[in-house]
């Protein structure tokens, strides 16, 4: 199992609309005050020499009181309203962040349950399918049952059938105690489920992302996660493959997931609920276009899958919430 590829990258603080507007108000009250007083005091010749200097004295120092108390009153309103904008985006961030924790609160108290659910699979019908393949293997090395082409045909179709089932009931535990497990960082999640993926079904897969820090809202989070799930679950039971590779890339505007593999492929228009790919595609499309995401699947026989899942800038977390 490769390690992550996570390259660093320079941080740049992300600044808001308003927090630029703020900057550059505060330009404009320290440079515009300059400007106009070079002006008046560069145009001052040409009032002297027409009203006379006197005069002249008393127009220009009208200008500059009037001027000042305009410039003042529209700085005032601007700085006002930029700042309003400043406040109400802390408060969006404040809700932003309550409903993030309420969020974990639901999630931890529905770990008990998954955990229990785990247990009974664990325990109840990943043991009885387990029992079944190899009392079906026995049943099929017995010389009576190798003696008869059907019986022996229909007893290994069983054993196949008992040891998919197996290896789905074991997928799905692990899809339950992935999700009891307190969640680190997300790419540091998907890489420790990739290496159990790649215990459980000898594929052997890595992770390149080029996100580091990347987080998601909760609901994307978990929608991506059962989508990659979901995926990598289709290439072990349909592609044959001897590799697969999730791949991250985050590019404004938006962060996309990709699961490729080298196995057989197929004919994604010709997909039906028989071969399981048709409820599988429909249920990772469901689950993308719920957080306003987008599902696409390529593939060919014989030139592999790939399935991409678009996550939309609004869906990732900035720097104030991921931590």
């Amino acid at each position: 199992m490769s390690a992550p590829n996570l390259t660093a990258r320079p941080h740049h603080p992300r600044r808001t609309a308003s927090e630029d507007r703020l900057r550059n108000l505060r330009l404009l009250g320290m440079v515009a005050p300059v400007v106009f007083i070079a002006l008046v005091i560069a145009g001052y010749p040409f009032v002297a020499q027409t009203v006379g200097h006197e005069h002249g004295l008393n127009v220009v120092g009208l200008v500059m009181v009037v001027a000042a108390a305009g410039f003042g009153w529209f700085m005032y309103r601007l700085i006002g309203r930029a700042h309003a904008e400043v406040l109400l985006r802390e408060e969006e961030l404040a809700q932003a962040q309550a409903q993030r924790r309420v969020d974990a609160e639901r999630h931890t108290a529905a770990l008990p349950e998954r955990d229990r659910i785990a247990r009974e699979l664990h325990d109840s019908l990943a043991q009885v399918l387990g029992v079944a393949h190899l009392k079906l293997q026995a049943l099929a090395a017995r010389p009576e049952v190798r003696g008869s082409d059907r019986l022996s045909r229909d007893i290994g179709e069983l054993a196949e059938l008992c040891s998919d089932g197996y290896h789905d009931v074991r997928e799905a535990i692990l899809g339950l105690k992935d999700s009891h497990q307190p969640r680190p960082a997300l790419l540091d999640h998907l890489e420790s489920y990739l290496q159990r993926y790649t215990r459980l079904s000898g594929v052997p897969t890595a992770l390149d992302a080029d996100a580091p820090g990347l987080a998601l809202t909760p609901d994307a989070e978990v929608q991506v996660i059962r989508i990659v799930q979901e995926a990598l679950s289709n290439v072990r039971k349909h592609a044959d493959a001897t590799r697969a590779t999730l791949t991250v890339r985050s590019t404004a505007p938006q962060t996309t997931f990709t699961v490729t593999d080298d196995g057989c492929g197929f004919t994604p228009l010709a997909a039906c609920p028989q071969d399981g790919h048709g409820y599988g595609l429909a249920a990772m499309r469901e689950r993308a276009e719920s957080f306003g995401g987008r599902l696409t699947v390529t593939s060919a026989p014989g030139r592999g899958t790939t399935v991409v899942v678009t996550v939309p800038a609004a869906q990732v977390l900035p720097e104030a919430l991921s931590a």
